[in-house]
């Protein structure tokens, strides 16, 4: 029977689970008394009187009956509360706390609430807390806080190492860490070094997708269009019958370029008409008044020879435009430059005898509204390279949209020699550009100065193998367009 009344502070009001005496979240039943196995059967005074479970935050009534404080709880919402133990009206003000009762019931010995993973520690009730913190058969979440799968604490190491999906491991291509989820999507679409087919179903059974937009230019079973399109040339056929088709038309081809140079002298001549059409027309009286005059002939001959320099301006434009409209032909617009570089003997030698010293390619861009970019090589060496490598750089140039684009230039930049072997064994280098560099600053004049390797490959090395051939290389330069913004 219950023992005699306690003193204490009323306090009946529904307590947090979370928190009791520095107990944790989760160690208190969410209702009623506690259900955990107990050494030895507790004795009667420590049960409550409405769910017979072990008293969880006892509460003593006027008459002297246990309560868990939820049951309590419930029975005081209810119209004119009575105690189920003897029928006795319950007044809020008159349940008290047992401090005594729980203190007790606290030191009762259970068995670890882990005891059906197989634990088989012992330990009092206020104890329960912290074992279960180190406890090996606890079931606890998966600690990477992705995975929704639960195990027991001593199954983590085993889980993360080869179970949870969520699991970081390494690209065996690349080596990027990343989530196991991920990796197969990586594999399929951006992997650099994933081994993929050619397209053109050459006799390269695969390589590094990294190097298939550069193989796609020299692959023999690839369609191009003959180099003479712009003058009229209408082949169009693999890679490995070009050189056969440029040999067999090479008097076609000639026959083209003449007929596009008289096509543009007859543009030319045009233009002085109309311009001379013009003139004459606006001071054909004048002249023709200043002509009879004294010393008329020489102020006509003076006005003709101005004329004359008009007109040379002209054709200076005409050619520069021409010019321009060739750069415009060859222009690249995805971030690859493929530089083609013939006479390498002769060009060789001009550098070495301080005649050219260096070589600019063509403009490239990493878009139409992008950056505008170009190369620069040294083919007897710059700096250390000097007389002994071919020195390769990049360079930023200044653009038409430059306004629109983010500054400092920071694309990662690959440049690469192309070995024209069977063996495709390119020689490459990268770099990401230095934000604080003056090089990728935003250009105020024509070129920024040009960033790149001095030692990028010794004239050794690129003169006994097979990146030569028929006097001409081909030098590669990537820029990495991925995570540029939309204009």
């Amino acid at each position: 029977m219950p023992t005699g009344r306690r003193r204490g502070s009323p306090d009946i009001q529904p307590e947090p689970t979370s928190v009791c005496s520095g107990v944790p979240a989760g160690f208190l039943p969410l209702h009623g008394g506690f259900r955990d196995h107990f050494v030895e059967t507790p004795e009667a005074k420590y049960c409550c009187e409405a769910c017979r479970l072990v008293l969880c935050q006892p509460r003593q009534t006027e008459c002297g009956h246990r309560f868990c404080n939820s049951c309590i709880c419930d029975i005081l919402s209810r119209p004119n509360p009575v105690c189920p133990a003897d029928m006795e009206p319950l007044f809020r003000d008159k349940i008290f706390k047992d401090v005594c009762c729980h203190r007790e019931i606290m030191s009762l010995k259970v068995y670890c609430r882990s005891e059906a993973n197989g634990c088989q520690e012992q330990m009092s009730l206020q104890q329960i807390p912290d074992h279960l913190n180190v406890c090996p058969f606890f079931e606890v979440p998966c600690p990477l806080g992705k995975c929704k799968e639960r195990m027991m604490r001593k199954e983590i190491p085993d889980h993360l190492s080869w179970k949870c999906k969520q699991r970081e491991t390494t690209c065996e291509f690349c080596s990027t860490k990343m989530p196991l989820t991920d990796l197969q999507k990586h594999k399929d679409t951006v992997c650099p070094a994933f081994p993929v087919m050619c397209p053109n179903h050459c006799s390269f059974t695969s390589l590094p997708r990294s190097e298939l937009s550069g193989h796609q230019h020299d692959c023999p079973k690839a369609q191009v269009s003959c180099q003479f399109h712009r003058y009229g040339c209408m082949f169009k056929g693999l890679n490995q019958d070009m050189r056969q088709h440029e040999s067999t038309f090479a008097a076609e081809h000639l026959k083209m370029m003449a007929n596009r140079n008289l096509s543009l002298e007859n543009k030319v001549t045009t233009v002085i008409r109309k311009t001379l059409h013009i003139f004459l027309r606006r001071c054909g009286a004048s002249l023709t008044e200043r002509s009879l005059l004294p010393g008329g002939r020489s102020s006509l001959e003076t006005q003709l020879n101005r004329h004359d320099d008009m007109l040379s301006v002209h054709e200076i434009r005409l050619a520069d435009m021409d010019l321009r409209f060739q750069v415009l032909e060859t222009a690249s617009y995805n971030g690859t430059l493929i530089w083609k570089i013939r006479d390498y003997k002769r060009r060789k030698q001009d550098a070495v005898a301080a005649k050219t010293l260096s070589l600019y390619s063509q403009p490239f861009y990493t878009g139409y509204f992008g950056y505008k970019m170009c190369a620069r090589v040294y083919l007897n060496g710059d700096g250390m390279g000097k007389g002994t490598h071919l020195s390769l750089f990049f360079v930023v140039m200044r653009g038409e949209y430059d306004a629109l684009l983010p500054w400092p230039f920071k694309q990662k930049v690959t440049l690469m020699l192309m070995d024209q072997g069977p063996s495709r064994k390119h020689l490459g280098d990268a770099f990401k550009p230095d934000p604080n560099s003056s090089s990728f600053r935003r250009p105020v004049a024509e070129m920024n100065i040009a960033s790149g390797c001095p030692l990028f490959v010794s004239q050794n090395v690129l003169e006994t193998g097979t990146y030569i051939k028929d006097d001409t290389i081909f030098i590669k330069v990537t820029v990495d367009t991925s995570d540029l913004p939309d204009l």
